[in-house]
Formats: C-alpha cells, sequence, structure tokens
C-alpha cells in the first residue's frame, strides 16, 4: 500500500525528532545526572562508613543516642550489630548500582544491598562489614530526592506530544498545499474548470501555485477555443453541404447519372456524420444531473428492435446517475460494436457494487498497445477501423469525456476467445431493496432519460 505524502512526512519528521530528543536526553544524563548522582552517593557512601566504624568503636552505653543521632540528622538508621532487617528483597534502583559500587570502592570488600517495606514506606538496606561483624544501616526512599522512574516517564511523553505535535504540523503546513493542488488538478483532468488555488506560503508552492492557476486558465482557454472553432467550421460546412445536395437533387435521375449521384450522397451523408461527432465533441461534455434510474430498462430499451443484440442482467438496478450521460456513452459503444463485428454483440449488466456495464463483441479487437490511445480525438486504426466502416474517431474520445466528468470508469480489453470487450463502471453501492426503491428517490423513467 503506498503511504500518502503526508505520513511519509510524518513518520520522516518523528523519526528525526525522536532520534534527537533521544541523543539530547543521553547525553544530559551522561554529563549531567550521573556525576551528580556519582557524586551524591560517594558521600553518602563515606557518611554510611564512617557511622558504622564510629557506631563499632564507641561503648554500648553511647551507641543508642549514637543512632538516635544519625537518624535524626542524617537520616539514617543504624541497627544493633547482629540484628537484621526484616523483610527484605531484591529491588532495582539505578541509585543503589552507584551507592553500592561507591561503598564496594571505599571498603575494598564487596556489599551487600537489598529493600524492604517499613510503616508504608520503602527503605534500602546496606550490609557493611566492620571489625568482622556485619552492620546493617538503611535510609528511607524519601531520603533519595530524584524519581528516576517517574521522571523518565514524564520526559518520554512530554517528548511523544511535543514531537507528534509539531511533525503533524510542519507536515499539514507542507502537504496541505500539495492536496489543494493535486484536487484541483484531478478537477482539470475531469474537464471541470477548479477554483483558482491561493498563491500563499512558502515560497516555491506559492510559485507552484500561480503556475498552476495560469496553465488552468490557459487549459479552459483551450477548450473554449476548442469548442468555438468545432462549432464554427460546423456551421460553416454545413451551407456548401446543402447547395451540394440541392445540387444534386436538381441532377437529372437517369441511369447514367445515378450511381454517381448515389456516391455523391453517400459523400455527403459521411461528411455530414462527421460534422455531427465534431459538433458533439466540441459541446460541454461535463458532469449532468445526477437522478436515481433503473439501468435494467435503459439497457433494454438501447437493445430493443436489433436482434443482433443480446441483453443479460438483472430485471432491476437502481443507481444515482445522469441516465442521458449513460445513454451516449452506450450507445456510441453498442454502436462501434456493431460496425466492427459481424456477429452477436452483448450487453451484460452487473448491479453488484462496483456497478459495470460490459459491451462485448467478436471483432477484430484492438491491439493492447492501442487500447488507450483509441480514445485521443480523431485518433483510427486504419487496420481494423477504415474509412469504409464509416468511423471518425471521436465516438471513443466522447464517451471518455463524459465518463471522466461524471466519475465513471471507461475500459477496452481483449475478449477471451477474440474480440472486445468496452467495460462502464459506474462506482458506487446500487439502491436496492426488497420492495424495489423508496419514494424518496425520484425514479427515472430509463426508457427517455427524464424524469
Amino acid at each position: 500500500m503506498r503511504l500518502s505524502l503526508f505520513t511519509r512526512a510524518l513518520i520522516t519528521l518523528i523519526l528525526s525528532f525522536g532520534l534527537f530528543a533521544l541523543l539530547a536526553f543521553a547525553t544530559v544524563v551522561q554529563f549531567a545526572l550521573v556525576p551528580v548522582a556519582d557524586r551524591g552517593t560517594r558521600d553518602l557512601a563515606a557518611l554510611m562508613v564512617l557511622a558504622t566504624e564510629t557506631l563499632a568503636r564507641i561503648n554500648e552505653a553511647e551507641r543508642e543516642g549514637y543512632r538516635d543521632h544519625i537518624a535524626r540528622n542524617y537520616g539514617l538508621r543504624l541497627l544493633p550489630p547482629g540484628q537484621e532487617p526484616q523483610g527484605l528483597s531484591d529491588y532495582y534502583f539505578p541509585y543503589l548500582d552507584l551507592l553500592q559500587q561507591a561503598l564496594a570502592e571505599r571498603t575494598g570488600a564487596s556489599v551487600v544491598t537489598a529493600s524492604s517495606w517499613q510503616a508504608g514506606e520503602r527503605w534500602f538496606w546496606v550490609r557493611l562489614a566492620v571489625q568482622e561483624r556485619d552492620l546493617w544501616i538503611g535510609f528511607p526512599r524519601e531520603r533519595v530526592q530524584s524519581r528516576p522512574f517517574e521522571g523518565l516517564t514524564l520526559v518520554i511523553m512530554i517528548a511523544l506530544v511535543l514531537i507528534i505535535g509539531s511533525a503533524a504540523l510542519l507536515a499539514r503546513r507542507v502537504t496541505k498545499p500539495l492536496e489543494r493542488l493535486s484536487a484541483a488538478a484531478e478537477q482539470v483532468a475531469q474537464g471541470f474548470s477548479p477554483r483558482p488555488l491561493p498563491e500563499t506560503g512558502p515560497r516555491e508552492l506559492a510559485c507552484l501555485a500561480r503556475q498552476f492557476n495560469h496553465m488552468s486558465r490557459q487549459v479552459r482557454e483551450l477548450l473554449a477555443n476548442r469548442t468555438l472553432l468545432l462549432a464554427g467550421i460546423s456551421h460553416d460546412l454545413r451551407t456548401p453541404l446543402t447547395r451540394l445536395r440541392l445540387a444534386l437533387e436538381m441532377l437529372p435521375r437517369d441511369a447514367a447519372w445515378r450511381d454517381l449521384t448515389e456516391r455523391m450522397e453517400r459523400d455527403l451523408e459521411e461528411m455530414n456524420g462527421l460534422l455531427d461527432q465534431a459538433a458533439e465533441l466540441g459541446r460541454s461534455l461535463g458532469r449532468g444531473e445526477p437522478r436515481w434510474v433503473d439501468l435494467a430498462p435503459l439497457i433494454g430499451d438501447l437493445c430493443q428492435g436489433n436482434p443482433r443484440l443480446r441483453r443479460e442482467g438483472p430485471e432491476s438496478c437502481h443507481r444515482l446517475l445522469d441516465p442521458l450521460v449513460v445513454r451516449r456513452i452506450l450507445g456510441n459503444l453498442i454502436e462501434n460494436a456493431l460496425s466492427y463485428s459481424a456477429g452477436e454483440v452483448e450487453v451484460r449488466l452487473d448491479c453488484r457494487p462496483p456497478t459495470e456495464i460490459r459491451v462485448m463483441d467478436r471483432g477484430t479487437g484492438i491491439p493492447a498497445a492501442e487500447l488507450e490511445a483509441v480514445f485521443r480525438p480523431f485518433y483510427r486504426l486504419e487496420s481494423s477501423r477504415s474509412r469504409a466502416t464509416g468511423g471518425s474517431g471521436l465516438g471513443l474520445a466522447v464517451c471518455q469525456q463524459l465518463a471522466q466528468a461524471n466519475g465513471f470508469q471507461l475500459r477496452l480489453a481483449p475478449r477471451p476467445g477474440g474480440g472486445l470487450v468496452a467495460r462502464l463502471g459506474l462506482g458506487g453501492e446500487p439502491a436496492r431493496t426488497a420492495g424495489g426503491p423508496s419514494p424518496a428517490m425520484n425514479l427515472v423513467d430509463a426508457t427517455d432519460g427524464t424524469a
């Protein structure tokens, strides 16, 4: 699955900011927090060793007072020799690792650390060997003011909020103008004239919007000029065609002139058909007015009266679309299929979403390399679409422009076994209920395309 530009930019910014935040946090820990903690644990280790050695040297009568003095002034609890704290357990605390290392360096021997829970408070204990006796000295968790886990959690949460928020903001500022440009370009491709894009933001994006607005105006003017040109040519050529037809009518109708007259009349009819299709291409091929319509009778009306057409599909299929647009597209596709094949032509309706209509013939088909090119105006395949068949190269161009303007998908593909398949994808979810369309559908009479 292709990721959008916004998603890619967001992921890139999150990874970049996240890596920077991680490196910054590691730098602060290594060069600021660790030295401060190391200095604090060394001072505490020195105080603990001094307190235990002093307790071991003084007489029994002074020890109780000394333990009270240490507890009151330094927050340390000295247990009598031979007494062990109750409920000892292992507890990971980074501060204890530094303290254990500082005590081992000062005493030259391994030091045992443990933890216990007393009176609703966590205590940390250290066992020191003094004069061949083990003395336990402890301090409460509150004595160590730092809270690394809570602080780390808070820092990570704040960093995530700031990183994701700033990354989303920056990515949106970059991608939003491009999304507007993409939507406007899609409208231009479908034959619409989008509103001018705002020429604001960074210099590069503002320049891009300005160039697109200029291009959009040129395309709009080009389409208007094309319509005017085709309409003018079609109108101006009909006058000499009318004079030619009148002259033919005035020719003698004897056997000597009959063959020549019939050939000239056929040529005039062909020229008139070309002018009609050119005028149709020049007309507005935009989006029609969508209404609820039953496609089954619409297709049946197009196939009626022609024994070479065979309709397949459900008896009812309601869709929200412009029936006149569908009739124009299917009419051209069916006419092409009948013209370029001698056998039966199938028109198949598939109402399952996405709704699709297929026009299938057994003609000579179209080479795979030309399947896209035949949608260009006046493009012809001389090997299979010769002038003898009456093709002008405009029918498929009109169908494609109508399909694009109405959000349909028109594709051509080789038919298995020979021939061509024209697929008109209408998309969306057809409105089908057990009792037919709801009253709110304003159903259209598909046979004439009017409400």
